[in-house]
């Protein structure tokens, strides 16, 4: 599976002759992703240029046989997979998100393709979704078209609708001898105590899991103390809704995708703002292709934002797209961050292209 850390390493994942990169969606039932793939290959091997490289490379793609068979296995996991693997040597790389990724082969001389695998991650980069109720919370883990469920916190008060099995995290509140409007006053002090002690829990997992944004469900008096007690640099939502609390890890990403994506709006925006105001102020910020390339360079570029359908890549798609992917990989090379933007979000770059940065220096 893709993991966060895949990218930085194929940006230096190199090879003398270059590196084949190859990109399959399975659709389930279906065998078309194979008519695709090998359909692709064949076009790479008649467009190769001159007798050493097309045997080399003939050569590399029959070597690699098994592995391509097994990047078709439709038993395999992943809705989209990719494979890189040098020509000249024998390393190679796959990885698979849940998520399409297209189909393709292609031999770049620059190191591996990877525009089609940061379009399809970026979107969907890692977030935590808290179902929070009286009974505890829930955590999800959501990345890259897949969630799981994390351990839960159980608060364990008589009120509750809902339990987990195993060791509650708080102790338990009794009814005995307590008039019942008191009792329901102590549950009500209790919740309230629980979940401020939660916000430590729930902040250790968004700093352990890479989340960029936690999202807090339930009735907002809940949420709203769990979030004040968030430690700050944690971008919190909250969304007032009550979430089932049978609903899969799956069902709960798929009913909250919406809301995620208008978190990576806002997110976004914000970024795309900070850098059209550095810029403005004459400091650490740059916009536009002309400007940030040669930082890029340099080695400046702290963080590249880049809207993958910009203004930029207006004149030739097809090398817009190669572009794209030379931009990520400097990024990435001299150890930046990227961001590609949400078409919502990178509003404030239209005007100069849709690609900016912020610098180091």
């Amino acid at each position: 599976m893709f993991h966060a850390t895949d990218l930085r390493k194929l940006s230096a994942f190199g090879d003398e002759v270059g590196v084949l990169s190859l990109y399959t969606t399975l659709e389930p039932g279906t065998s078309a992703a194979e008519g695709r793939l090998h359909s692709r290959l064949t076009h790479l091997r008649q467009t190769l240029d001159g007798a050493e490289l097309t045997a080399l490379v003939n050569a590399r793609l029959d070597a690699l046989e098994p592995e391509i068979t097994a990047l078709l296995d439709p038993a395999a996991p992943g809705l989209g997979r990719a494979l890189f693997a040098q020509i000249a040597g024998e390393e190679m790389h796959t990885t698979w998100v849940q998520l399409p990724v297209g189909d393709l082969a292609t031999l770049n001389p620059g190191g591996p393709y990877i525009w089609p695998l940061a379009l399809a991650t970026q979107a969907t980069a890692p977030v935590g979704v808290v179902r929070v109720g009286r009974d505890g919370l829930r955590l999800f883990d959501c990345r890259y078209g897949s969630a799981h469920e994390l351990e839960p916190t159980v608060f364990n008060l008589e009120t509750t609708d809902w339990a987990r099995t195993g060791q509650p995290s708080f102790p338990s509140l009794s009814r005995s001898g307590i008039h019942p409007d008191r009792f329901d006053r102590r549950v009500t002090d209790h919740l309230a105590t629980y979940l401020r002690k939660s916000a430590p829990i729930v902040a250790e997992q968004a700093f352990r899991q890479s989340w960029e944004a936690v999202v807090l469900v339930g009735d907002p008096r809940s949420t709203s103390l769990l979030a004040s007690d968030m430690p700050l640099g944690h971008r919190v939502t909250q969304v007032d809704a009550i979430l089932d609390p049978y609903l899969s890890p799956a069902e709960v990403l798929d009913w909250l995708t919406p809301t995620l994506e208008r978190v990576r709006a806002e997110r976004d925006t914000e970024l795309a703002e900070q850098v059209v105001d550095l810029a403005g102020a004459g400091v650490n910020g740059v916009l536009g292709l002309g400007g940030t390339l040669p930082m890029l360079r340099e080695g400046r570029v702290g963080h590249l934002l880049v809207d993958p359908a910009g203004p930029w890549r207006a004149t030739d798609p097809e090398a817009a797209d190669g572009l794209g992917d030379h931009l990520i990989r400097l990024a990435l090379e001299h150890g930046a961050d990227f961001t590609l933007l949400d078409p919502a979000g990178a509003a404030p770059l239209a005007a100069t292209g849709g690609i900016a940065a912020i610098l180091r220096w």
